[in-house]
C-alpha cells in the first residue's frame, strides 16, 4: 500500500511510504527512492531550505503494519494502528497453519494480507468485517478444496 507523508519542512514535496508485507517499507521523495543515510536503516532527506535531516522507519505492532517514520527528531504517524479487534479480524485466516500446517501457513498468510489491505480502505466500518469474514471463509474453503486434491492425488 502506498500512504501519502506529510512532513513539516518538505511542503510541496511529494513524499510517500511504499509498504508491502514481503518486500518491507521504502521512502519515495519526488517518485524516487530516498538516499541512503550514513548507517544502516537511515535515509538521508533535504528539507526545502537545503538542510538534511535523517529519517528511520519505526516498526508498529512487531512489524506486521505499516511503520511510522522518525523524521529530525519527531515521530510522523504514517497510517493509525489498528484497534485490538481489528487485529482479531486480520489474523484469524492465520490460524489454517495450526490445522494444515505449510499449506494452512500459505492460505492464512494471503488472507491476512487481504484482511489487512480490506481494513485499510474506506470502505463503511460494518462492511469491512463482512467482507474480513468472508475472506477468512474463502481462506478455510480455500484450503480444505487443496488439502482434499492433494489427498485425491496422492492415494492414486
Amino acid at each position: 500500500m502506498n500512504y501519502k507523508v506529510s512532513i513539516e519542512g518538505f511542503e510541496g514535496q511529494d513524499i510517500e511510504l511504499k509498504y508491502s508485507m514481503w518486500t518491507g517499507a521504502k521512502l519515495l521523495v519526488n517518485g524516487k527512492l530516498a538516499p541512503k543515510g550514513m548507517k544502516r536503516g537511515e535515509m538521508q532527506l533535504k528539507r526545502n531550505d537545503g538542510f538534511p535531516v535523517t529519517a528511520t522507519f519505526k516498526p508498529n505492532f512487531l512489524g506486521l503494519d505499516a511503520p511510522n517514520l522518525f523524521v529530525d527528531g519527531k515521530t510522523i504517524v504514517v497510517a493509525e494502528s489498528f484497534k485490538w479487534y481489528q487485529w482479531i479480524w486480520i489474523i484469524l485466516p492465520v490460524s489454517l497453519v495450526f490445522v494444515g500446517g505449510l499449506l494452512g501457513g500459505l492460505i492464512g498468510a494471503t488472507g491476512f494480507i487481504l484482511n489487512s489491505k480490506i481494513f485499510r480502505t474506506d470502505v463503511n466500518g460494518v462492511l469491512k468485517f463482512l467482507i474480513a469474514g468472508g475472506i477468512t471463509a474463502a481462506s478455510v474453503i480455500a484450503y480444505f478444496t487443496i488439502a482434499t486434491l492433494f489427498s485425491v492425488l496422492l492415494n492414486q
